[in-house]
């Protein structure tokens, strides 16, 4: 085995995997190529706010199982970053916060422990906005992490998962763990160019994780492609790392696709992606009919998000009342709004009904498909806190649906914009397996940026 190759940033863990199989590539030299691309860049990127400092004797550990014809898996020896909303032994989990405890996590999250069982290596911990109460990704105790997709600007890298996002997306790591509770995996995904992944609530246990909204708390996946997420989803869900087979696209499926009036929201070149997407597809792989959904989304981003501050200030808020000086101002006044919304009671039932609507509106739909995000990646200097990217992403959680982005082109200005599917709760593999169609028939290819030279 040569313990000096590398493998090139931005291949895809199942070509890492193929990598280590044939020996051309040892997990000691793959996890030293990755800490070296993070050293170099990450003072610029600040996609990780702490490295683990077990895992080059973690991948020397994997080599030799895979000399002695042991491997745990497929994923054995393949490094992963993990957000830093997840315990993992041996390093503090502090959620973007100086309100959280320094001292080092004694046990993993479930959904770590189960890729670390199946010999995956994490490399470190990723930035966040604080307590994930962000969806610009600019709101934390550490540096704003910085859309690699512009050099010259600092530009948003999108929240909560804003240091996975960013990490995946420029190579730093070839797939990183996230949580999404009301767009915290998709809004990076489309600002970053690369996939995001919401499971259907309850799919992956969140023990081990900082809570926030006990109705939308939902595990999350970044990768550079939808076949990666369905095979770390599958390792957290099943405890291993075994492959599934390639997914395929039907053309008997019907895609939902939003009414203009709906899309008002969008800049004029995502409207005209958005479209140009859906006539691809809809030539290639799938039918495409107008959904005609019971409320406008910004209905349920707005009720989405009385619900999660409702939560958070139920969790947090006599900490920000005693302790103020600890949270960042925007996320301590989002907080504070908490204590002034409706009453719990009324708010779920209504969340009920609003679930039962929508799904009775997706009779005769597979999936729908929709914007991610209103625009590209906008300058850190321009974001107004008062607004949110994530008018076509909270929906998913507040109605409990699986949600998947993909990266379908560039704006003028030369930033990603993400096309998101949606599928009824507990869909998750159709979801995943018309999204890995999708991609391959839109043909978006990342670039591999080497910001670590």
């Amino acid at each position: 085995m040569d313990g000096t190759s590398s493998v090139e940033t931005g291949r895809s863990i199942c070509d890492i995997a193929a990598a280590l199989v044939a020996g051309q590539i040892s997990s000691e030299a793959l996890v030293s190529d990755y800490l070296d691309r993070i050293g170099r860049a990450n003072p610029r990127l600040n996609a990780f706010v702490a490295l683990a400092e077990n895992a080059l004797p973690l991948a020397r550990g994997s080599d030799a199982r895979r000399r002695a014809g042991r491997p745990l898996g497929p994923l054995d020896g393949i490094p992963l970053a993990v957000k830093d909303l997840f315990d993992v032994a041996g390093l503090a989990t502090r959620g973007g916060s100086r309100s959280r405890s320094a001292e080092p996590a004694s046990v993993s999250a479930t959904s770590v422990r189960r890729l670390q069982d199946a010999g995956m290596i994490v490399l470190g911990k990723t930035a966040m906005v604080e307590l994930g109460l962000g969806g610009w990704g600019t709101q934390s105790a550490d540096p704003v992490p910085w859309n690699p997709w512009d050099r010259s600007e600092h530009r948003i890298p999108g929240g909560s998962s804003s240091g996975s996002a960013v990490a995946v997306a420029a190579g730093l790591a070839p797939v990183a763990l996230a949580s999404d509770f009301g767009g915290s995996a998709r809004i990076p995904a489309a600002f970053c160019g690369i996939v995001g992944f919401k499971p259907s609530p309850g799919r992956v246990p969140m023990d081990g994780a900082i809570p926030v909204s006990r109705t939308h708390d939902t595990f999350g996946l970044l990768g550079r492609s939808v076949e990666d997420a369905r095979l770390i989803f599958d390792a957290v869900l099943e405890g291993s790392g075994v492959f599934v087979g390639t997914p395929g696209g039907s053309h008997d499926l019907l895609i939902g696709s939003l009414p203009d009036d709906q899309l008002t929201t969008l800049v004029p070149e995502v409207r005209a992606l958005y479209h140009a997407a859906l006539v691809r597809l809809g030539d290639g792989i799938c039918r495409i009919g107008q959904f005609a959904g019971p409320e406008n989304f910004e209905t349920y981003s707005a009720l989405a998000g009385e619900l999660v501050l409702q939560e958070a200030y139920a969790r947090y808020g006599k900490s920000v009342e005693a302790t103020p000086e600890l949270f960042c101002p925007v996320v301590r006044e989002r907080i504070l709004n908490g204590r002034a919304m409706r009453d719990r009671d009324v708010v779920i039932a209504e969340r009920q009904q609003h679930q039962a609507r929508f799904i009775a509106a997706m009779r005769g739909f597979d999936l729908i498909a929709l914007p991610t995000c209103p625009a590209g990646a906008i300058p850190v200097a321009e974001v107004d806190e008062t607004q949110s990217p994530s008018v076509f992403t909270r929906f998913a959680n507040y109605l409990d649906l699986p949600a998947l982005s993909i990266p379908i082109g560039l704006t003028s200005e030369g930033m990603p914009v993400g096309l998101q599917f949606a599928a009824r709760r507990n869909a998750d593999a159709l979801l995943l397996d018309f999204g890995a169609a999708a991609a391959r028939t839109l043909e978006f290819r990342p670039p591999r940026f080497g910001w670590e030279t």
